[in-house]
Formats: C-alpha cells, sequence, structure tokens
C-alpha cells in the first residue's frame, strides 16, 4: 500500500494575496525605490528542505508511481519554479522519470531520491509481486563457427508464456564436450580448444536452451626454411616439423643430425606468436607483446640474445628493450622492425648484411645505419632489403656479388657488398619484398611481380640471365605476394592462385613440368591460398613450398620430404618428386 501524506495549503500567504482575497480596500505603500526610479529585485529564497511524498512504500512489479517533490524555505514555506533532479539507487529494481514517475521493474529494494540546489529527500521503496515464470529459452544460433582459443560470448533470449522478454534472469551455461570447449558458467564466454563440434547450453528456471558450435583452428601465416617449417596456429600456438637437427630448430630438445619430426611438434614456452620467420637453421617470432624470440642455431650470434651458446632448442628472448612488431630470419642474421618504423639486425656480417657500414658481428640487435624508417624488412642469403615506410622505394644492402641488392651496376661475381641502405634503382615502388639463395623478388604496389640478382630461371621472366636491375615477372599476373626461396620462387596473385617458378627436382613447384620452369606454372591444380613460403638456404632439401589455404583451415605442403618438411606424417626419398599438395597434420592444441 502507498501511504500517502496531504500538505495542507494557507488560503492567504503574503499580504498582498491576503489583500486581494478579503477584498480590502486598503492601499499599501509604494515599495522603496532603489535611485533609479525602479524598485529593487526580491531577493533569491534558498531552498531549505524538500517534502517527498510518499516518504516511503511499495510499488507492484509493472506498476508505476506518481511521487511529488516539494520544495520548502527555511520558514517553511513553499517555493515554486525550482528544478528537481530525481534518481533511482537501483535502475534495474525501478526507474524513476523527471516527473518522479517511478516503475518497478523486478523485485527488490530501491531509494528515491529527489534533489535541488544541495538539498535532498529520499524514500525507501520496495517493488512486489509476483516473478512471471521463464518459459522459453533460446541461444542464438550464428556464428555456428568459433576459432580455438578466441573467447567467444554466447547469448540466451528469455521468455515467458505470453513470448515476452524477460531479464535480469540467473543463467548457467555448460557444454557438452571440455576436451573441445570451455565454457564461464556464468558469463557464458566460449572458448574453443580443438576442432570438434559442441552443444552449448543455457539454463534457467529450469527451462534448457542449447546450440551447437564448430570448433576450428586457423592457420595465421606459414615460414619454410631449409629443412622445416613453421606456422602458426590459432591462440599464436607455434609448430614446426622436418628436421631438427643439432640446433633444435623445430624447438625440439632430441638434438642429432637425423633428429626429426614428420608431423608439427608444438614449439616449447607457451609463447603466443603473431609472426614466424625461418630462413635456414633457426627461427624467429613476434609475441603478441611486440617481444621477438628466436631458437636453433647459434652461429654468429643469430639467436640476437646476446649469448655465445652454439644453440637453443628452447625460444630466447631478444636482448633490446624496443618492441618490435614484425621480424625476418636469414641464412645466419635476422632483422626486426619497431613499431616506429627502425629497423634492428643481428648474427653475422661478413657481407654487412647488418647495414651498420662495417663488418662487426653483432649478437645483439643494432640499428639500421642511414635512418631510412621502414614498413617492412626481408633478410635473405648474406643481405637484407627493406621498403621504405613512405613511397614504397626497396632499399637493399649486404653481398650483392651477382647483382642481389638491384644497384644497376654491371655484375662482377667477386666479393662485392654494400654497407648500408642504398635504393635499387627503377623508381618501383613495392608492397611487400622477399629475398632468396642470392637474389630478390618483388610486389609492386600494382602487384607486378619483379626479381633481381642471381637468375637461373628464378625470376619467373622467361630468361635465365643475371640482372642487378629489377625483371618482370613474366605472364602478367597480379600478385598478392611473392616469396624467393633457394631455388625456385611462388607468388600468391589476387585471385588466391599459386604459381611457382624455378627449379622443380622434388616438384617443388607443385607441377610436373620436367627440368623446371623459367616462368609461372600453377601449382597444386586448382589449388587456392592465402599465403605462400618457399624454402631457402641453399642446402640438397631446400627444394619443398609450403601454403595456407584461403579460409586458412588447413596448411598445404609440397616438394622434397626426406626429413619430414612436408609435415604430412610420412617421408620419402631425397629424389622422390611430390608435385600434389599434401596436408600438414596433428596440429592438436592441448
Amino acid at each position: 500500500m502507498l501511504r500517502i501524506r496531504f500538505a495542507a495549503t494557507a488560503a492567504c500567504i503574503t499580504l498582498a494575496a491576503f489583500l486581494a482575497a478579503c477584498g480590502s480596500d486598503t492601499t499599501a505603500s509604494p515599495p522603496p525605490s532603489n535611485g533609479g526610479g525602479n524598485p529593487p529585485p526580491p531577493p533569491v529564497v534558498a531552498v531549505s528542505s524538500i517534502d517527498l511524498s510518499p516518504g516511503a512504500g511499495e510499488v507492484m512489479l509493472g506498476a508505476s508511481a506518481k511521487f511529488t517533490a516539494t520544495p520548502r524555505d527555511a520558514s517553511g514555506n513553499v517555493l515554486t519554479g525550482r528544478t528537481i533532479t530525481w534518481t533511482s539507487s537501483d535502475a534495474s529494481i525501478a526507474t524513476v522519470d523527471e516527473s518522479g514517475m517511478v516503475v518497478g521493474k523486478t523485485p527488490g529494494a530501491v531509494t528515491i531520491t529527489a534533489a535541488s540546489e544541495g538539498k535532498s529527500a529520499a524514500a525507501a521503496i520496495t517493488v512486489k509481486g509476483n516473478v512471471i515464470p521463464v518459459a522459453l529459452v533460446t541461444v542464438a544460433a550464428a556464428p555456428d563457427t568459433v576459432e580455438a582459443w578466441d573467447p567467444s560470448p554466447m547469448q540466451a533470449t528469455l521468455r515467458d508464456a505470453a513470448a515476452n522478454v524477460l531479464v535480469n534472469r540467473v543463467i548457467r551455461w555448460t557444454v557438452s564436450n571440455a576436451a573441445l570447449a570451455t565454457i564461464d558458467s556464468v558469463t557464458g564466454v566460449l572458448t574453443g580448444v580443438d576442432r570438434g563440434t559442441v552443444t552449448v547450453t543455457a539454463t534457467s528456471e529450469g527451462k534448457v536452451g542449447s546450440t551447437t558450435r564448430v570448433i576450428v583452428i586457423k592457420y595465421h601465416s606459414v615460414s619454410a626454411g631449409s629443412m622445416h617449417a613453421c606456422d602458426i596456429a590459432s591462440g599464436g600456438i607455434a609448430w614446426c616439423w622436418g628436421l631438427n637437427g643439432n640446433e633444435g630448430r623445430l624447438g625440439s630438445d632430441q638434438l642429432s643430425s637425423t633428429s626429426m619430426s614428420t608431423t608439427p611438434f608444438r614449439v616449447p614456452g607457451n609463447h603466443k606468436f603473431t609472426q614466424l620467420a625461418t630462413y635456414g637453421r633457426h627461427t624467429c617470432g613476434i609475441t603478441t607483446d611486440g617481444k621477438a624470440y628466436c631458437w636453433g642455431n647459434n652461429a654468429w650470434g643469430a639467436l640476437g640474445a646476446g649469448t655465445n651458446v652454439s644453440q637453443s632448442a628452447t625460444p630466447v628472448l631478444v636482448a633490446s628493450s624496443a618492441g618490435f612488431r614484425s621480424i625476418t630470419a636469414g641464412s645466419d642474421h635476422a632483422c626486426a622492425m619497431t613499431f616506429d618504423n627502425i629497423a634492428y639486425c643481428w648474427g653475422n656480417n661478413d657481407w654487412r648484411q647488418l647495414g651498420t657500414t662495417n663488418s662487426t658481428v653483432s649478437s645483439v640487435p643494432v640499428p639500421v645505419s642511414g635512418g631510412v624508417p621502414f614498413a617492412s624488412i626481408a633478410a635473405g642469403s648474406g643481405f637484407t632489403c627493406g621498403i621504405a615506410a613512405l613511397g614504397g622505394a626497396a632499399y637493399c644492402w649486404g653481398a650483392n656479388s651477382i647483382g642481389q641488392t638491384g644497384d644497376g651496376k654491371k655484375i662482377n661475381y667477386g666479393n662485392v657488398f654494400v654497407t648500408g641502405p642504398q635504393q635499387i634503382v627503377g623508381g618501383l615502388s613495392f608492397k611487400g619484398i622477399s629475398l632468396g639463395s642470392e637474389y630478390a623478388c618483388g610486389v609492386t604496389q600494382a602487384g607486378a611481380g619483379y626479381c633481381w640478382g642471381s637468375n637461373n630461371s628464378k625470376f619467373g621472366s622467361g630468361s635465365s640471365t643475371d640482372s642487378s636491375l629489377p625483371i618482370a615477372v613474366t605472364g602478367g599476373l597480379t600478385f598478392r605476394s611473392i616469396s624467393a626461396g633457394f631455388g625456385h620462387a611462388c607468388g600468391v596473385t589476387t585471385a588466391d592462385a599459386v604459381y611457382c617458378w624455378g627449379g622443380n627436382g622434388n616438384g617443388q613447384l607443385g607441377s610436373t613440368v620436367q627440368d623446371g620452369s623459367n616462368v609461372p606454372v600453377r601449382a597444386g591444380g586448382s589449388m587456392t591460398a592465402s599465403e605462400v613460403s618457399a624454402s631457402g638456404i641453399g642446402t640438397g632439401s631446400a627444394s619443398f613450398t609450403c601454403a595456407v589455404s584461403v579460409n586458412r583451415l588447413t596448411v598445404y605442403c609440397f616438394g622434397r620430404n626426406d626429413v619430414g618438411q612436408l609435415g604430412n606424417g610420412a617421408t620419402s626419398t631425397s629424389d622422390a618428386s611430390n608435385t600434389a599438395p599434401s596436408i600438414v597434420v596433428s596440429q592438436k592444441p592441448l
């Protein structure tokens, strides 16, 4: 029951009102002058207290009640024309509008407050009523696919028997298979942990609703080394397969010259990676917090950790206080980009591939000279190139014995090097660049492919002539990216088709073409991909290719497989030709 207090109102409040009400013919004296002929303004009377009516009470669920606030001065006189501000201590229980209308939302206790000019009055209100029971629980069906390790909030809708939506009810969540996904029972946040289909159930007041989610694992990058490859799966988890060797290039502590894994091995350390790079006998990666880690061979300090150990199967932190956004690995050196476009390199520097203008080897990152801000950087076999952040011009430095720095000069075929970043000739503007063994390939802003340095059919230009000038890849293809390997290169077009060119002794072109090809050939038949990586460094086993499917649900490899570098759970002889793309298997997060 609402207890309403009514306040009596005086009939005659002021003298003027009394005279008017009582009909007196008494004439009031004029107000004193303020010196200007006009009476002074009346003083502003402050609010001293507020009467709130009712002062307490009950409101039924879904019903409304009108509250009245009356401001008074110190003498108890009613003041008009004052602004009243209304608030509810818990709008989920009861709301109040600017007129003082209170609406009960859900059972409970709440305080309604009226305030004006620093004074306030409060009423304790209880919202009562029968709780309308839940009759139906439905769980949102879309999206039906969830990526593993990507938290996904589930949504449930509760309705009564009349199909009205109900709010502020308790919901509890469960999942059918905790090996595939986990769920927070209170918040309903679902986290997939392995491939498969799970049933997600919401329960409220004895009513249940459910739906299914397909948990998928996606692959965010792939990088092929000389005899091993690595990728990043959902959750930033890094996997490597192929030859582990004496260096631990897979991240395994089982070290020997023949140590290998034909299926992906999870890199230890529980790091969450955003990018990986491998070219020769070591691998490097960038974690979600901008730190760089490397593992495998540490000759010339290629791991960048400032230590003189020969190798490390466990990822070691690159010794730098800078935060990095990308990384690249060469044959025996590596480089990384900071968030403000500064390039750092470390490792072997015999060919000036660190870009420091000297030949000093460094086991910790050192800045590249010249002050050019780079958008990206790529390391190869004894040389390095980068794309300027402004304009897209490409710069190269390091070994230049076969024109691989793109300087346009006569090729000397000797111990020639460039000590610091030098712009390649031709005036091209690039969006991507990749370095192989004594040659480089880039993709212009318009999607045209160009290569320079040591050719031997690796340019895809229809010839085998070396060139210190960028030479266009033939065929009129528009590329999204190109990967330069040891003896072959591959590119992904804007139509997601994969084309390769160069040597094909083990089927690394994904084609049965004999003796390789000096022009692009379609790889893997009708296979499409989001990215591709051709194996690097000059060893016999550097004759394979890996690609990530367009939907990023599958990684394919083809070519040589004598040490399990295709990751398909098997090996083949060193002279076998594996032209058909095979699926990289067994990348289970747990």
